[in-house]
Parts: C-alpha cells; structure tokens; sequence
C-alpha cells in the first residue's frame, strides 16, 4: 500500500467487504462527529466545573442489580467470580447519590459508558451509549436549572469550535449559541397532546417517540415535570401537593426525543423502602433471581445517615449530540456505533 495510507484506512481495505464496520470508517462525517464530541464534552465540563461540582472518576462498569436504571431486562450479563452474575451498568445513580451527602459541597457528575440490550438496531437506540450523571443536594427546579447549563454550554462550546464540521450536516452555529428550554408539566403535555394529534392520550400514558417529537415541534427544547409515579423509577419523589406525581422531568430534544432524565431522590428511609418494595422494578428482578437484599446497601444508608433532600439526573449525550447535529438517526451521530447488528 502506498506510504501515505492511514492505518484506518489500511484496515478497511484488508477486511472482507461483508465485514467491515462503520466503525473503522474515515469518512469526512465521522471524522465532524468526532470532533464535535470532544467540543460537546468540553462544553458539558466547563459548565459543571465552573458551578462547584466535584468529578468522581473511575466509577463502576461491572455492577451488581443496584446499577440497573428502569428497565432491567435490557442489563447485559457477565460471569463473575464463583458463578455469581454481574451486570454491565446502566447508571451509576446510586452509588453517586451517596457521595452528594458527604463530599464538601454536595455537587457530584461522573461520566460513565452505559449498556442497554436493546433487541432493535434503529435510529433511535443504541447499546452502548454515554451518560453525563449528576447529583446535588438541592431540589427539582435548581437541577433544572444545572440541565439547561450544561446542554446548553455543550451545544455553545460546538458552535464555537466546530462551524466547518456542522455545515457538513446542513447546521448553523448560530442556532446553537444560545439555547433556552422550556417547562411543562405532564399533564399540560397531554392536554396539549390530545389538541394536536393524540385525542386517545390519556394522563398515565407513558409518552413514547412520537409525543415526544409532536411535543418538540410545538414547543422546542423542553422540560415535561411532574410525571405520574407508576411510570417512573422507584425512588423518584413524590410532589408534596400532589402524590400522584413524582418531582421529576424529561428533557426533550428536537428530532433526538428524550435526551435526559431527572429527579428529587426520596431521602426518607422507610418511604424508600416502601416505594422499592412495591415497585414493578422489583418485580422484574425477582422473576430474575435478584433478590430485594440486594438493594440493602442503599436502603441501609439512608437508615443509618441523615441524608438531606438531594436530586440529579443522566444525559445521554448521543442524543444531545443527534439534537445538535441536526440529525434524524442516531447512527449518524456516534463516533462508536454499538447495537445489535454492529460492533467493533
């Protein structure tokens, strides 16, 4: 080959044609992507470090069933020592929940590789993804507030640095220097919903892909708050006024959908307990031979600490990455490519 040939490119050319990835990939638009990551992440950074929070380093990516998110039939399995069953984490929440209430300041982010097994390669879903994750002692409208800086400072950190690599995907920088976000509760969102396109939505209803797409047209970027509480994670809060509801929120991106997830943490030890135990998470996790002991670590802290009313959340930063860049498919939006029908 000649001298001048990269080594990515040497190694496509030597694969079968049926196996090559797009991973290896030198593609002008891979290489936007790329670089467009590395502006997103500084942007996401600078806005957590200009505002006091601690990074936590080399957490957990072999984790017990407490790393699972919502959904634990899409954990990923692996073989741990004398036949005990580990998991690949989905989030580091948990364990990052307990640091808020120890370490000077109370604000934590952590980046961490999360993996899902999504049984569809589509342009929505991956399965192995990046997840920014912050917690701070505070409540629901602060870490709003902390959402929309540190979506809004990625997105102004790729208009700065990356014009040549947006115009590649047809997008103005000057759209994305200075983002705002706007709130709604669910109950709004479904009345709005049921008005333009959705007269069968009712309140309960999770909102999947296409409310939230309707939702972003009418509206933009946004936050939907307040969702019924038989649809979210077990430890979400509920609203003072109204218990039917947890002190949580979405953040919906145009064409990428739900790009974050957020919440008040309930922080009172035998409110938590009750709300694990009759949780449909734990069902899914005792019909996989997970037991609720499993949870004692986390249920025991809150137990045996005074533990002050907290909140975080985790962005999926391939979704922020599809909203900036502009695109309809994920897959065009990741500098690793990791689903079913792909992987390097």
């Amino acid at each position: 080959m000649n001298d001048t040939t990269t080594l990515a490119q040497q190694m496509v050319a030597a694969a079968p044609a049926a196996t090559r990835n797009v991973n290896l990939s030198t593609d002008p638009k891979r290489m936007a992507v790329i670089k467009v990551w590395d502006a997103m992440f500084r942007g996401a950074r600078k806005y957590v470090e200009a505002e006091g929070f601690i990074g936590i380093h080399n957490m957990p990516h072999i984790v017990g069933v407490t790393g699972a998110c919502e959904n634990t039939d899409t954990l990923f399995t692996i073989d741990w020592y004398d036949g005990r069953k580990m998991f690949l984490p989905q989030s580091n929440q948990l364990y990052i929940e307990m640091l808020t209430q120890a370490i000077g300041g109370g604000r934590v982010y952590g980046e961490i590789q999360s993996f899902r097994k999504e049984m569809k390669a589509d342009g929505r879903r991956l399965a192995q993804f990046s997840l920014f994750e912050i917690e701070h002692i505070g409540d629901l409208d602060e870490l709003l507030g902390h959402l929309s800086g540190i979506v809004a400072s990625a997105a102004r950190q790729v208009s700065q640095d990356c014009a040549k690599e947006l115009e590649l995907f047809g997008r103005n920088p000057a759209d994305l220097s200075n983002l705002t976000f706007k709130r709604m509760t669910y109950a709004d969102s479904v009345e709005l919903l049921k008005t333009n396109g959705f007269p069968d939505l009712q309140w309960g209803d999770d909102l999947g892909a296409e409310e939230e797409g309707r939702l972003t047209e009418l509206m933009g970027p946004m936050f939907v708050t307040h969702y019924p509480a038989d649809i979210k994670f077990f430890n979400m809060r509920n609203n003072d006024d109204d218990p039917r509801v947890v002190n949580s929120s979405d953040l919906l991106l145009p064409l990428a959908g739900e790009s974050a997830g957020s919440a008040e943490r309930e922080f009172d030890a035998e409110k938590l307990r009750h709300k694990l135990e009759t949780s449909s998470m734990l069902e899914g996790l005792l019909r996989q031979g997970m037991k609720l002991s499993d949870f004692d670590w986390y249920l025991d802290f809150h137990k045996e600490n005074e533990v002050k009313l907290h909140s975080g959340a985790g962005v999926g930063m391939a979704r922020v990455a599809q909203f900036i860049l502009g695109q309809t498919d994920i897959r065009d939006c990741v500098p690793f490519l990791i689903n079913r029908d792909n992987v390097i």
